[in-house]
């Protein structure tokens, strides 16, 4: 029997970064998710001026929230990863 935690709702939710990443932050990786969440933050922006038939509609608006959303948890697995990587480079090179 499955339980509503063997799931996943969120694409997120699976992304991980891979083993063989390289060590580091990955700023290009890091720049291209913050263009995308910043060009769907514009679309929406967009909407306080339109028209109101122009306007997108209230599903299309909440699915351009969720993806910012997602974009910015990419982003928080980078960071996450570039600290990790990086403190671990640091740390063997104490030893």
């Amino acid at each position: 029997m499955t339980t509503p935690a063997d799931h996943f709702s969120l694409p997120e939710d699976l992304f991980c970064i891979t083993a063989k990443a390289p060590a580091g932050v990955p700023i290009d990786a890091i720049t291209c998710a913050v263009e995308r969440a910043q060009a769907v933050l514009c679309l929406l922006e967009d909407q306080f001026e339109a028209e109101q038939g122009q306007r997108l509609t209230n599903r299309v608006i909440l699915s351009a929230l969720w993806d910012v959303r997602g974009t910015l948890e990419q982003i928080r697995t980078l960071a996450v990863h570039a600290d990790d990587s990086t403190r671990h480079i640091a740390e063997r090179g104490q030893k």
